[in-house]
């Protein structure tokens, strides 16, 4: 009985799906992560869905070289605004800052954001890094939280509807939950939710103690022992998801009915086992506690299922989410465990079939591994019904790593590519006004995704020969190259080929949507001309720093021109992951992508002459086809008569 108070205890205080607090989310930051500005920001500011405070260790600086560019101490405006001062007048060049607010429910989110200054930069990288995760101090002190609440709770139900618990299992509880708390609020403002009921529940843990001790020796002091242990009881449930803004204050109810119930488990089993060492009739003990028990384990399922879709925006988040797969995880590893639970306490016990018994002992303790594992990562990931919200939050979609392979084809209204790297690959859905798409359904051969980001799905799919891209009815098919080879070196060179041509003609096909395209004729040739004939549309010249234009048939007119020099291709400037996708006898085929846009590119090269048969580019409304037809032709381009 020992064993099985002690493993219960262990059970409870882990099965217990309220107790993951919840994040604030972070909704916009200006200037724009990655952003490239003409004029030096004085601030950068981060806005919030939920009110926050100032983290510890705010740092901007100058990417190269480390140096500080902070302007005095990081505020907080409006409660949900944090504002990060720099210096005025900053030089061109890249910045990166890295933040860190506390939300209300006492978790500190961080993360970094950059931005560079000065016309023609490339969009910088990040000089900083940082990781939201818990640490072991936070999941051991939780740890403590709960199970010392639980048992304190429940002892004292047990001392009302069963039967009396010694003053120093309440003690012992109240201790826990005291050294529990401490531990959590550390950098918490008391100011916070979570920081002022976790201060609170501290002191009751703490006036309980004193209580506890006393007791024996001053019995009129029992009552507010049990008193301190109840008012415990809705700590969780103030500081977790229950109050967030939004929500039913009827899950509230639902919250404390769940801990009331765990608590009667755990705090019940374990006063349970100390009762019977005394002596008396066991058997009118153990009939009163498995009739509370029953209602108890009951409450729990209940009320811990109603919880966890309250945490869940759609069913599938179970297996999409991490949030959803430590749920899974922790449940299945709970059925087992009350399995095996019930196989000892009805059929080894009994039979005092003790060889048995022991190896069981070992698989339950193999559980109750696993069983930590989840709840600790559980405690601190966000809910799926917090992803989903944060989801709808519009932004540039998140640029793929270096070493991922990029393709690009167009969806509808949506530009979507794929870029992918074993053992994973991320789907970028784009939409019309260049900010990510989000709360598609999107798979990769089949496989559902998960968000990455704004318009960022990714998914671990084993991709070879081909993918099948879904967004939601449509499908997309990319070839995967076997070996992909980086093309940097070939694009570059093909590059500085196409701008030491005499003249290029081709034939554009650009496209916004389904519904609406123009094809186009285009002739360039050096050094700075340029003429289109839109078909059945508009025409154009550009000689120099002159430019002619026309409707249809109509009359020319002049205006003023930059001169441009020609010919220019259409993919030119930074671009990053190039890769070769396919080597014929006649061409090279490579994919690579301009990070402003964000902007994809698949040409196919001569293998020869490295001069471009055709193209294909895709960024936000402009879906984009070129078919080149000349090279080196006679000059023609002449202004109109």
């Amino acid at each position: 009985m020992r064993v099985c108070a002690l493993l219960a205890v262990i059970v409870v205080s882990l099965a217990w799906p309220a107790a993951a607090w919840p994040h604030a989310t972070l909704v916009r930051i200006t200037p724009e992560n990655r952003a490239v500005l003409s004029k030096a920001p004085t601030a950068v500011r981060l806005v919030f869905d939920d009110n926050v405070r100032v983290g510890r260790a705010i740092k901007a600086i100058r990417n190269d070289g480390g140096a500080s560019v902070l302007d005095g101490k990081a505020r907080v405006v409006d409660g949900r605004t944090l504002v990060v001062p720099l210096r005025h007048g900053l030089s061109d060049g890249d910045y990166t800052v890295l933040w860190r607010v506390i939300s209300d429910d006492g978790h500190t989110i961080a993360g970094v954001t950059v931005f560079g200054v000065g016309v023609g930069r490339p969009p910088p990288t990040a000089a900083l890094s940082v990781r939201n995760r818990p640490s072991v101090k936070d999941i051991v002190s939780r740890w403590l939280l709960f199970a010392g609440l639980l048992t304190a709770v429940g002892a004292a139900f047990f001392r009302f509807a069963v039967a009396p618990v010694p003053m120093r299992v309440f003690l012992g509880s109240f201790l826990l939950v005291f050294i529990g708390v401490s531990g959590l609020l550390h950098d918490v403002p008391l100011s916070s939710r979570f920081g002022g009921t976790m201060a609170a529940v501290a002191l009751i843990a703490a006036l309980g103690a004193v209580f506890a001790a006393i007791a024996p020796i001053y019995p009129v002091v029992e009552p507010l022992v049990f008193a301190a242990a109840l008012l415990l009881l809705p700590g969780p449930s103030i500081a977790g998801h229950a109050l967030d803004p939004g929500r039913s204050r009827l899950e509230v109810v639902d919250d404390v009915v769940h801990v009331a119930a765990a608590s009667i488990w755990l705090g019940g089993v374990l006063s349970l086992g100390l009762a019977l060492r005394r002596g008396g009739d066991r058997g009118v003990l153990m009939r009163r506690f498995s009739n509370v028990a029953v209602v108890s384990v009951a409450l729990l399922g209940i009320t811990g299922i109603i919880r966890a879709f309250g945490e869940l925006a759609t069913f599938s988040q179970l297996w999409t989410t991490g949030y959803g797969r430590a749920l899974l995880i922790k449940t299945a590893l709970l059925v087992a465990l009350v399995a095996v639970g019930w196989v000892n306490r009805y059929r080894l016990i009994p039979r005092l079939e003790v060889v048995a018994l022991r190896r069981n002992i070992a698989v339950e303790l193999l559980l109750f591994a696993g069983l930590v594992v989840a709840v600790a990562f559980l405690t601190d990931l966000r809910p799926g019904r917090g992803r989903a919200a944060a989801a709808v939050v519009a932004g540039p979609p998140p640029l793929p790593a270096a070493q991922m392979v990029v393709q690009a084809k167009e969806s509808g209204d949506y530009g979507v590519a794929l870029a992918y790297r074993p053992p994973g690959e991320e789907v970028t859905v784009l939409g019309q006004d260049g900010q990510g798409v989000n709360g598609l359904t999107v798979k990769v051969n089949g496989v559902k995704t998960g968000s990455c980001g704004s318009g960022c799905y990714g998914a671990f799919v084993q991709l070879r020969r081909t993918a099948t891209v879904t967004v939601n009815s449509d499908k997309l098919r990319f070839a995967i190259p076997a070996h992909p080879k980086p093309a940097s070196a070939l694009v570059a060179k093909a590059t500085r080929t196409f701008r030491a041509l005499r003249s290029v003609e081709y034939i554009e096909r650009l496209a916004s949507s389904p519904r609406n395209k123009v094809v186009s004729d285009f002739t360039l040739e050096r050094p700075d001309k340029l003429e289109y004939q839109i078909r059945g549309g508009a025409s154009g010249i550009v000689i120099g720093a002159r430019r002619w234009d026309r409707a249809a048939k109509g009359r020319w007119f002049q205006s003023a021109q930059t001169p441009t020099p020609q010919p220019e291709p259409i993919w030119a400037g930074h671009f990053t992951n190039a890769f070769l996708l396919d080597t014929t006898p006649a061409a090279y085929v490579v994919a690579f992508m301009k990070p402003l846009g964000p902007t994809w590119f698949t040409v196919r090269l001569d293998r020869k002459t490295l001069l471009p048969h055709n193209l294909r580019m895709t960024t936000a409304a402009h879906f984009m086809r070129h078919r080149y037809l000349r090279f080196n032709a006679s000059p023609r381009i002449t202004p109109p008569r």
